[in-house]
Formats: C-alpha cells, sequence, structure tokens
C-alpha cells in the first residue's frame, strides 16, 4: 500500500510539473501574441519586394503572384474620379471590338472601418445652389458601391492605405465582360456564354501617368463546348479572351466652359435634369465637345492654346495617309467660324514610337483588319459626365470596307443598330457600286475616304448623326462639282447618304463630300466659340430654321420599316426630291446591270466578281424602293424654339401629292410587270467561288425569285406596317387626304392589274400571294385598327373579282385558284 501511495505521488508530480510548464509556456505565447499586435507592419514593409509603378494612383505589383496594390492617401478619400473602360482586343461575338469604349462614370473611395468603399456615383440630377431643396439631394436615388476592399496595412501616419485590387480587376465589378442580350436577341439556337475565369484571367500591365492610372486586363470567358459558335476567329470557342484597358483619371480643374444641348444641333451630351427647375422641360444636359481657348481672347480668330492633336496610327496604309489627313484637317474650315486657326492638328504616329494607341493620353485614327468586322468607322469619345468636356479619343477604321469582301448572307437584310455608326459599310457598298459603273475613276477612292474620315472625326468633336442633310441641294445642283466642292454635297457629313452617282445622261460630279458641310459648321459654332453670351446663344441658335440646317439624329430615322416618321430622316437617300433621285438610280441601276456581262468581260478573275455586281444592283435597287415607300404616310417634324415660330408646324402631313407620287414609283419599280429587269446572262454567271466543304448544305445558285420577293415584301413590311397606317389615319384630320382606303386600292392595283396577255408571271405570283396573305394578317391581328381593317377586307373582296378572270395559262389559272382558296379560308379563320 506504502509503495502504492509513492508510486501515485510521484505520478501527480510529474503530472503536474507537466501542466504548470504547458500553462506557463502558454502564458508566454498570449504575451508574445500581444506584443506582435502591438508591433504593426508597415506598407514599407509590406511593399519591400513589389515593384513599385509611381504616378496618379501610386501602384504596386508583386513580382511573384502578379497581385496589383494600390496606395491611397487621406487627400483621395471622398474625391471624385473618373472612369474609363474600352476593348483593346477580343473577338466580335462578344459585342467586345478593338477600340470599343464600353464603359464611363465616376466613382469615389471611402473609408469604412478597417475597408475601402469604392462607389460609383449617379451624375444626371442637379439642384441649383440657393434652393433649399438642395437639403434633399440623393432623395430616392441611389449611387452604386461596385467594391469593398480590406485594408492590408497603412503608413506610420495612418494616412495612407495599400489595399490589393486583383480581385477587382479580374471579376466583373468594374464593367460586365460577358455579353448582355436583350430578351428579342435570346434564340434558343445563340450560343451560350459561360463566366469569366478568375484563374485564367490576369493582368497584363499597369501604366502610371500624372493625371491618370491605366490597367490592362485579359479576361478569359470559359464556355461549355457547343457547335452554336460558328465564327472562325477563335482558336477554342470555350475559352475566348477579352482585353481590356480600364483608366482612373484625375477630375479636371480647369476653366472649361459648358454648354447645354439645344434639341435642333445634335451634340453627344450627358444627360442632367435639374430638380428644382420649375420648366416643363428642367433639362441640362451638357454638349461633349474639347477645351479649346483662345491664344489671343480679343482676336476674332486666334490659334487655340493646345490644339486637338490627332495621330494617323502607323498601322494605316500608306497610300490612304494623305486623304485621310485633308479630311480631318478639312474640320479647321468649320473652326474658323468659331473663331479659331488651327484648331485641329494631324501627326503621323513613327514606326517606333514608344507609345501605344490604347493610351488614352492621345487621340488615334487606328486601322485594323478583322475577319468579321463588327463596324467598318467608329468614332467614340470619352466625355468628363460633371462637364461635358472631351478628354480622349479614338477612331477605329477596317480594312475591309475597303475592299470588296462583303457579307452575302445580309446583304438584304437592311437593319442596323443605331449604337453604332454604320457610315462606312455604306461608303463600301457606294465604292463597289460605284466601280461596277464608273470604272476605273480615282476619284471614287479618295473622295469616299476624306468622307469617311469627315463622318469619324465629326463624331470625336461630339457631333451625333444628321439624317436630314441630304437635303441640300435640288437634283440639277448635286452633280455639278462647282457647287459640291465649296459646299459639300450634303448639309452635313454626318448623314449616311446615297453615293452622289450621275444619272443617265448627265456627267459625273463628286460622289461624296470632302469639306463639311453647313450644318456642320453652324454646329460648331454653336458648340464651340468661346465666352458666348445667352443672347449670342440664342442668335446662333435661331439660325435652326433656314433649309441647310434640318437635323435629326438616329432616334428619329426611317431607316426600319414602322420606325420613325418623317420621310426626310432617312439613310441611303439625296437631294430635296428623294423620290426622283432614286427613281434615277433604279434607271441606271437596270441600265448597268443590262450591260454588266459586256462591260466586265475580259477583265474577271473570279465568276464571283458577277456575283458581286448583281448583290450590290440589287441591294441598291432595294435602298431607292425603301427611299420612295417612306413617304407614303409620311409626317414632316420640324423642331425649334416657339421663339423662333415660323410657317413651319411642328408637325405637318407629308404633302398628298408626294405621296401619291411615291406609289407612282412603287407601281412602277417594285410592283408592275416593268420591274426588276433580269438579265439572264448575269444569273448564269453570278457563281460563289467554292472554298472547301462551305457549300455544304447551301443553295448555291442566284434565287432571283426569293431576292425579288424580300425587296418588295421590304416595301410591304413598311406601307402596310400598323403605325404607318394609324397615320396615315391620323393625318386625316390634320391635312393628308391620301386615306388608307386610297393607300390600299392603289397598291391592290397596281399588284394584280397590267399582267401581259392575262398572264401572271411567277415574280408577279409570288407577290400577289405574299400580298394577299398580308391582307389576311390586317383582318385577324388586333394591332390593327378598324379603319385599316375595313380597307384590307375590301380590297380582298376586289382580288377575288379578278382572279375569277379566266386565262389560258395553265401557272396563272393554278395561282387564281390558290390567291381564291387563300382569301376564303383566311376569311372564315379571321371571323
Amino acid at each position: 500500500m506504502t509503495n502504492y501511495i509513492k508510486r501515485f505521488s510521484i505520478l501527480f508530480f510529474i503530472v503536474s510539473s507537466g501542466l504548470f510548464a504547458n500553462e506557463g509556456e502558454n502564458l508566454k505565447d498570449d504575451i508574445e501574441n500581444e506584443e506582435s499586435k502591438d508591433k504593426e507592419v508597415f506598407i514599407e514593409e509590406l511593399v519591400e519586394d513589389y515593384e513599385e509603378i509611381p504616378g496618379f494612383f501610386i501602384t504596386y505589383r508583386d513580382p511573384k503572384t502578379n497581385k496589383i496594390f494600390l496606395k491611397i492617401n487621406q487627400n483621395q478619400l471622398g474625391k471624385e474620379f473618373i472612369y474609363f473602360a474600352h476593348v483593346l482586343d477580343s473577338v466580335v461575338t462578344t459585342g467586345n471590338v478593338r477600340g470599343s469604349y464600353t464603359d464611363k462614370g465616376i466613382f469615389k473611395i471611402e473609408k469604412d472601418f478597417e475597408n475601402l468603399r469604392f462607389t460609383r456615383v449617379l451624375t444626371n440630377y442637379v439642384f441649383d445652389e440657393e434652393s433649399p431643396l438642395k437639403r434633399s439631394k440623393g432623395a430616392n436615388t441611389s449611387d452604386s458601391t461596385f467594391k469593398v476592399i480590406p485594408i492590408k496595412g497603412k503608413n506610420k501616419e495612418k494616412n495612407n492605405f495599400l489595399i490589393d485590387i486583383t480581385s477587382l480587376l479580374l471579376s466583373e465589378s468594374l464593367t460586365p465582360i460577358l455579353p448582355i442580350f436583350s430578351p428579342e436577341d435570346f434564340s434558343p439556337s445563340r450560343f451560350a456564354w459561360g463566366q469569366v475565369s478568375p484563374t485564367k484571367s490576369r493582368v497584363l500591365d499597369v501604366h502610371n501617368y500624372e493625371e491618370n492610372t491605366d490597367f490592362e486586363v485579359e479576361y478569359v470567358i470559359e464556355s461549355a463546348p457547343s457547335y452554336e459558335y460558328d465564327g472562325e476567329d477563335a482558336a477554342d470557342p470555350r475559352n475566348v479572351s477579352v482585353h481590356m484597358r480600364y483608366s482612373f483619371i484625375d477630375m479636371p480643374n480647369n476653366d472649361f466652359e459648358p454648354r447645354i444641348e439645344n434639341q435642333s444641333i445634335g451634340y453627344f451630351s450627358d444627360r442632367i435634369t435639374n430638380l428644382t427647375s420649375k420648366e416643363i422641360t428642367p433639362y441640362e444636359d451638357l454638349i461633349s465637345k474639347w477645351h479649346l481657348k483662345k491664344q489671343d481672347p480679343e482676336a476674332k480668330f486666334s490659334k487655340p492654346v493646345k490644339p486637338i492633336v490627332f495621330w494617323i496610327e502607323n498601322t494605316t496604309p500608306l497610300e490612304l495617309r494623305d486623304y485621310i489627313k485633308e479630311g480631318v484637317l478639312a474640320w479647321n474650315i468649320a473652326f474658323k467660324e468659331a473663331g479659331f486657326i488651327d484648331a485641329i492638328e494631324v501627326k503621323i504616329q513613327p514606326d517606333d514610337a514608344e507609345w501605344d494607341a490604347g493610351d488614352i493620353r492621345y487621340n488615334v485614327l487606328r486601322w485594323t483588319s478583322s475577319p468579321d468586322p463588327l463596324f467598318g468607322g467608329y468614332g467614340p469619345r470619352l466625355s468628363n459626365p460633371r462637364t461635358g468636356e472631351i478628354l480622349g479619343a479614338d477612331i477605329m477604321l477596317e480594312w475591309i470596307y475597303l475592299t470588296n469582301r462583303i457579307n452575302y448572307d445580309s446583304i438584304f437584310n437592311a437593319e442596323s443598330s443605331p449604337a453604332s455608326c454604320h457610315s462606312s459599310n455604306l461608303i463600301q457598298d457606294g465604292i463597289i457600286l460605284a466601280e461596277n459603273i464608273q470604272l476605273n475613276d480615282p476619284k471614287i477612292i479618295e473622295q469616299s475616304i476624306k468622307r469617311l474620315a469627315l463622318h469619324e472625326v465629326g463624331h470625336t468633336l461630339g457631333l451625333n448623326h444628321n439624317f436630314k442633310g441630304s437635303y441640300l441641294h435640288n437634283n440639277e445642283d448635286v452633280h455639278n462639282p462647282d457647287i459640291t466642292s465649296k459646299v459639300g454635297v450634303t448639309a452635313s457629313v454626318m448623314e449616311y447618304p446615297a453615293i452622289n452617282l450621275a444619272p443617265l445622261g448627265v456627267e459625273q460630279g463628286d460622289y461624296y463630300d470632302t469639306t463639311p458641310g453647313p450644318y456642320d459648321i453652324w454646329a460648331i459654332k454653336y458648340g464651340y466659340t468661346p465666352n458666348l453670351t445667352a443672347s449670342d446663344l440664342d442668335e446662333i441658335i435661331a439660325e435652326q430654321n433656314r433649309p441647310e440646317h434640318m437635323f435629326s439624329n438616329d432616334s428619329e430615322d426611317m431607316r426600319s420599316p414602322g420606325r420613325g416618321v418623317d420621310p426626310r430622316a432617312m439613310i441611303n437617300d439625296l437631294t430635296n426630291d428623294p423620290i426622283t433621285y432614286a427613281a434615277q438610280r433604279i434607271e441606271l441601276i437596270n441600265y448597268n446591270q443590262a450591260n454588266v456581262v459586256s462591260k466586265l468581260s475580259g477583265n474577271v478573275k473570279t465568276f464571283e466578281e458577277y456575283r458581286l455586281a448583281l448583290s450590290i444592283f440589287m441591294r441598291e435597287y432595294s435602298r431607292s424602293l425603301e427611299v420612295v415607300s417612306r413617304h407614303i404616310g409620311g409626317v414632316y417634324v420640324e423642331r425649334y424654339d416657339p421663339k423662333n415660330l415660323n410657317d413651319k408646324m411642328p408637325y405637318s402631313p407629308a404633302p398628298p401629292e408626294e405621296q401619291r407620287r411615291a406609289m407612282g414609283i412603287l407601281h412602277k419599280h417594285a410592283f408592275s410587270i416593268e420591274a426588276f429587269p433580269v438579265n439572264p446572262d448575269l444569273l448564269m454567271r453570278a457563281q460563289v467561288e467554292r472554298r472547301m466543304f462551305d457549300l455544304y448544305g447551301e443553295h448555291e445558285d442566284p434565287q432571283i425569285h426569293k431576292t425579288i420577293l424580300s425587296i418588295q415584301n421590304r416595301v410591304l413590311d413598311h406601307v402596310l406596317s400598323p403605325w404607318t397606317l394609324y397615320r396615315i389615319s391620323d393625318t386625316e384630320l390634320y391635312g393628308n387626304d391620301y386615306s388608307v382606303n386610297e393607300v390600299m386600292n392603289d397598291l391592290t392595283k397596281s399588284i394584280f392589274t397590267g399582267d401581259k396577255d392575262n398572264k401572271v408571271s411567277s415574280i408577279r405570283r409570288n407577290l400577289q400571294t405574299a400580298y394577299v396573305r398580308r391582307l389576311i394578317d390586317i383582318l385577324a391581328q388586333d394591332y390593327y385598327d378598324e379603319l385599316a381593317t375595313a380597307a384590307a377586307y375590301n380590297s380582298l373582296r376586289e382580288i377575288q373579282k379578278i382572279v375569277r378572270r379566266s386565262s389560258s395559262d395553265v401557272s396563272t389559272k393554278s395561282h387564281r385558284k390558290l390567291v381564291s382558296w387563300i382569301i376564303e379560308s383566311g376569311l372564315d379563320r379571321a371571323n
């Protein structure tokens, strides 16, 4: 027993000693931990192994992990900065293409305990400084916090903060990278994009300057395997790269003079609404314009303190550089009216330049050659949302639009997004058309390049499109180079006009504008003349009633069936009598289509040249008919200040006689037996060149019936649009006497009468059947009003009488039986 007690005592002592020893060690560890907490690691120690990139935001880069850190100082907290994102490179299907400006805004950085919050600031509203309502600023609106980042370290003074922004740059926190489609755009067959891969994406570079810090990032979009991606621009669509460049820019603090937008002058603008104003339209939108100051403020004309400098990128073909330079410098004509001499300068980027076009400090005219470009010319600009001051701009130009390569799949799809600039696409069509008519005229390329440069630079100066600029000349003066070389072919180089081809029997004049038009000069005068008083501005605005100053932008144009109301706001038209001009263009096309085989004979290298000629002729024919069709049911829109009241009302129907004349042209060139003369020699030669197995599943023959019917349907899409028919009836109440009944009667007569020898041609059989189905549709759909429904019913009954006529032609008899059956069965279904 005694031995047992001894052994237990010894064991207890040993265990107790160990426990006390452990307690002592734990206590020692706790003390050391507390001491280590008190011993703070400062920024200088954290970044001692990092690469420092000095500049606007001091930046550090970990050479081992490629993590990016920002050092934010106390003075930068709460301050507003400008944020800007643009695409360095990608594939078209992502919607992000080289040179695209994708996002801009104002953000601020705020300290919240041990975090820094990045917040985008809402800039759409202002308050008068003296109004008590200013105290309600921010009510029922929201800024947007897009990232919260923990503070990694501070300096000893606790006024500098180090944060890791790698996750900010490699995520979509700054800007959406994945394509965003509207519900209307979605279809089950669309390629399904996956997600941005955080492990495959990377920061490529950091550029730091005195007033801005830039980050280049490569995002890799990781997607599931799919057969739906049919492009050839990605090695593997499961992993597609998007290269972005982000700029954090110091807010300018200068004497820039903002200018408020006027609705009759087309500038891009930053939307601002005054929430203390009592006006019915409390808009104070600020136009986008450059900061130009006179060297001599007292002089009528002076050089600017700092001119707008454009650099022609060293990728630009040598043979085009002089034309581009002349086109850009031509804008100095307009700036002279604003009091500036040599406001714009043009320089060539040296081949050994150490800067690249992605640097926002340089305004660059860039050339690329892409496999499937989204646009051929694009002139974006970055403006300060607070003032409208343009801080930088680039121009992207695509080589493909100076070649004969076109996309046949979309050649008769005339839809184009108003969000993009399609001037170069139309110029490309014009070049091809002109070269098939006026072979070997060097003026075609020269004038088209100058015009393209003028147009895209106009965007970078702040101007948006003007689709009424084509109304400058009559049909005689437009072909007189003594006139057009001085004032332009159109009133505005911001227009999308038809290429100016002389009609049969008239000597060729200028193809395109090579100088700013009178509208452009007026717009620059309004936007850029310095130190204008309110009365000075009113005096300039009072010129809005001049015919050469008409203006209408993308939101008002009639390029698509049923869209817009004013036929003067149209693309692919020309002169103040576009109906006659379009009819002359169709006659020119018919003549050249009949003779193109002999003209090209001996000069072609591939039969695809005949295919190209046929396609361009048919597209130009289609565009001419569309121009004519817009006058039916048209309403002229005048935008001016009421104090400048004149004899033009804000809304007035297109003259009824013009509407009837337009219907007559449509009868002759769209619906009658004379329409669409076919050249069999051209059809037999219009062969697409085979490339490997690309013709698999295709029907390569020229499907001329399908092409012609699609053109006729484009016309009917507009004339029989419910919006056009509503407008025809509405305008009967204020001056229009061309009624819905008369319109449909004229269409029916044009489409169903006049067949030679009581024999309906195959082209007309297609048209008649399609037209009858449309009339049935008007009866069946509830979005047509009763006036249109009654007119459609009446036309169907008239057609029934016509198709009862006998004919000895078997095809005609079969066709008329079909039409009769469609009407009877359609009327039964519509009841």
